[in-house]
């Protein structure tokens, strides 16, 4: 088994890029067909096999060059060496290994001299093997450091350090790398050697041992890049999914586009495109004859052609009054993100009277459009008797048995007219009307909120607090509208 290419294959998943098992086989036999030798000829060959979109091609590239090779100006351990020294058994490849520890020369495993102090008893000794290792060269040999390399490594592998996953778990790992190194028996042999008056040896063994140190950082730094923090983005990521709009800060609410375009992504896949299997009309004289080859090519079994079934108008209409203008941002990223499933979708805000910026959405980014949006109609108070009533006028004739109307909004209408008459108009006419209310239902007809009126002229309300509870929600419209 091939740990390099799992390894590597791990930190594509890590970084958003969809692996199946069937692709992992494809990538082993790549690797074993083109070997570790040319990175160039490496990176084609596996993209052909992992990147499925421009996308993921663009995402496999950094990937790609984060793993197998350094920055440039990084003074740390190579851990190319590593993987060719693996994974690779040809004469080619180890000519050019040698090649890559011999142009390296002095740029060893001095990175690590001056790094955090994890509270090992490892800091004092680093700061002044710095200053030793400055006098001599930078601690030794090209050789003595690829040989410190290969045993870090080692003990790397022996205590699975790609299995960590938070940055608070570097000091246990830094433990557990230097006690399968022998630490403790290399700090006794120092002690030893200084009480036998014996100091060069002792500052050759404190040398080694801080590069083991320097290198045994490096390591651990680069399995955090690598993972890409990914359980911690998981359970933000979890969190940020559980929690009300309402109780996020600025800092946390910009997190969520890359969140809802990631569960717009999932749901659009889960609600591909249906066909409808007619049983009579024209025959698929293809499908028919493909089907019925087992029985010689006579006919008995019949394949008709499939009719595709038509996709239902979608009409939005947020509220982008103070009170819920975040959650309606929140529900047009969806919508627009669930394009390929939503092609015929209207979009429409208000905080007064109702007005149509689905043209907007089409002429910029989404992020643009959003900010246009608010700039030009946000920031007042709701009057919901205006804004049903406009709404109902702009799509009284485009409304049929096979329209859906989302409606976003507290309800709360400041004692003013609450366009229930355009509402019942609209609730007989069309297939489906929801509303998503993003108040606690707890705070439902409480002070000057109507929603008890709008569920008496609504298919289904819901409460639609969090992220988490809209992507259900968007789901379960999805699952009907099939």
């Amino acid at each position: 088994m091939d740990e390099t290419l799992l390894q590597f294959i791990r930190h594509l998943r890590n970084h958003g890029l969809a692996i199946s098992t069937a692709e992992t086989l494809d990538a082993m036999r790549v690797v074993a067909t083109l070997g570790y030798s040319d990175p160039t000829l490496l990176r084609d060959g596996l993209a052909s096999s992992l990147a499925k979109t421009v996308d993921d091609y663009n995402s496999f590239g950094e990937c790609f060059e984060r793993f197998f090779q350094l920055e440039a100006g990084e003074n740390a351990p190579d851990l190319n060496d590593q993987q060719r020294a693996e994974n690779s058994d040809t004469p080619e490849a180890q000519g050019s290994q040698n090649e890559d520890q011999t142009a390296r020369g002095d740029n060893g495993a001095s990175e690590g001299q001056g790094g955090e102090d994890d509270g090992q008893g490892a800091g004092d000794g680093q700061s002044e093997g710095e200053s030793k290792g400055e006098g001599k060269g930078g601690g030794g040999s090209s050789g003595q450091r690829d040989s410190t390399l290969k045993d870090v490594i080692r003990a790397a592998a022996e205590i699975n350090l790609e299995k960590i996953q938070y940055r608070t778990q570097r000091g246990v790992y830094r433990r557990k790398i230097l006690t399968a190194l022998n630490d403790e028996q290399t700090l006794e042999d120092i002690k030893k050697l200084y009480d036998a008056g014996d100091d060069e040896k002792a500052h050759v063994l404190e040398q080694l041992r801080e590069g083991q140190i320097a290198a045994v950082k490096y390591l651990i730094d680069r399995q955090l890049l690598l993972n890409n923090d990914n359980a911690s983005k998981q359970l933000r990521d979890a969190s940020l999914q559980d929690t009300s709009l309402s109780a996020m800060e600025h800092y946390h609410r910009e997190r969520l586009p890359p969140i809802i375009r990631k569960l717009a992504k999932k749901l659009a896949s889960r609600h591909r495109q249906r066909h409808k299997s007619a049983r009579r009309g024209k025959l698929d004289l293809g499908k028919t004859l493909r089907r019925n080859i087992a029985y010689g090519g006579v006919p008995f079994h019949r394949f008709w052609k499939t009719t595709r079934k038509d996709k239902s108008d979608i009409f939005v209409l947020c509220d982008i009054s103070g009170s819920v203008s975040a959650w309606s941002r929140v529900l047009l990223l969806f919508v627009q993100a669930l394009s390929d499933v939503l092609p015929n979708t209207r979009s429409f805000v208000f905080c007064g009277q109702s007005i149509e910026v689905s043209d907007l959405f089409k002429q910029y980014p989404v992020d643009e459009a959003l900010a246009i949006i608010h700039q030009r109609h946000g920031l007042g108070g709701s009057d919901y008797g205006l804004a049903l009533n406009s709404f109902w006028t702009q799509i009284e004739d485009k409304l049929n048995r096979r329209s859906c109307v989302i409606i976003l909004g507290d309800g709360r209408g400041n004692g003013g007219d609450t366009g229930i008459d355009a509402l019942r108009s609209i609730y007989h006419r069309a297939r489906l009307v929801l509303w998503f209310n993003p108040e606690s239902h707890h705070s439902w007809n409480t002070g000057d909120s109507e929603i008890r009126r709008y569920q008496s002229a609504s298919h289904f309300v819901a409460e639609c607090g969090s992220l988490r509870k809209l992507e259900r929600l968007l789901d379960q419209l999805l699952s009907l509208l099939r």
